[in-house]
């Protein structure tokens, strides 16, 4: 991959303008001692000086993970650059290889997908969602890309329907996460978690059921699904907090971001098919 910065400023440093778009020092250090860094064609060291009208570049040469193997399912892209992509992911797909999903996860459909049409990079996920969630995903296709992504707080709500009727119809819960059991994928909330807040306000209510919108500001394995559970309300669908069902009715419909290079603000949606399905009912 090839990044290019056109210098609108005199006597700046490499390190200087690179930390000013966002790259970190231990990016820096890295890109140092891999020869990433360019001035007008020539190999350059971050302590340099540049000059306006200069041609920074960052070059790198990613190529795809040879242990990634290809899933041939659809894939559901919602946008898409030279840079990264955004796939909307179905309930009951794993993100990443495992011993139990070690081909039907999304990063193998991806992969696919790159094969298929010649995609150049690699793959590399921005935000992660469960097994049973489905949703917004970004694809950064460089690691360049990835950690300028990581450097900024991307925006992201989700919509759900949980069990019950909420007395409060907005607000906050600011309760503590940790894992249950020392091997166990359950989560709960205990004293000693880690800080976790989640944001609500009620959409709709229907059949003792109320749909959501929900913000994170923090982002801890199962969040929703535990925040909604201890309050009496699981999320209709939920195996592991409620009652169980064909599908977790939970999804990641809305991202916002700052794109890394081209500095617009991206902002993307997506309904689940169940949503209008829902309100019309």
């Amino acid at each position: 991959m090839k990044i290019k910065y056109l210098v609108d400023q005199d006597n700046i440093t490499v390190e200087s303008y690179l930390k000013n778009e966002g790259f970190s020092r231990k990016f820096l250090r890295k890109a140092k001692l891999n020869d990433y860094i360019y001035i007008n064609g020539i190999n350059a060291k971050n302590y340099e000086v540049m000059k306006k009208g200069d041609l920074l570049e960052i070059i790198t040469d990613e190529k795809l993970n040879e242990e990634f193997v290809p899933y041939d399912i659809p894939l559901n892209i919602v946008w898409e650059d030279e840079y990264l992509l955004i796939a909307n992911k179905p309930n009951n797909l794993a993100i990443q290889p495992s011993r139990k999903h070690f081909v039907d996860n999304l990063i193998s459909v991806v992969t696919n997908y790159y094969l298929k049409n010649n995609i150049p990079g690699n793959i590399h996920v921005v935000n992660r969602l469960d097994y049973s969630t489905s949703g917004l995903v970004i694809v950064a296709k460089s690691g360049i890309i990835h950690h300028l992504l990581s450097q900024q707080n991307i925006t992201k709500k989700y919509l759900t329907v949980v069990e019950g009727i909420l007395e409060e119809k907005k607000g906050e819960i600011n309760l503590p996460i940790r894992r249950a059991e020392k091997i166990n994928i359950k989560r709960w909330v205990f004293p000693d978690g880690k800080p976790s807040l989640t944001y609500y306000k009620v959409i709709k209510e229907i059949n003792n059921k109320s749909i959501l919108e929900v913000k994170l500001a923090t982002g801890r394995t199962h969040q929703i699904r535990v925040h909604m559970a201890y309050h009496n309300h699981p999320v209709v669908g939920d195996k592991i907090y409620g009652k169980g069902g064909k599908m977790l009715y939970l999804h990641c419909y809305y991202l916002k971001f700052i794109h890394p290079i081209t500095k617009k603000c991206l902002e993307i949606k997506t309904y689940p098919k169940w949503y209008e399905e829902v309100l019309d009912a």
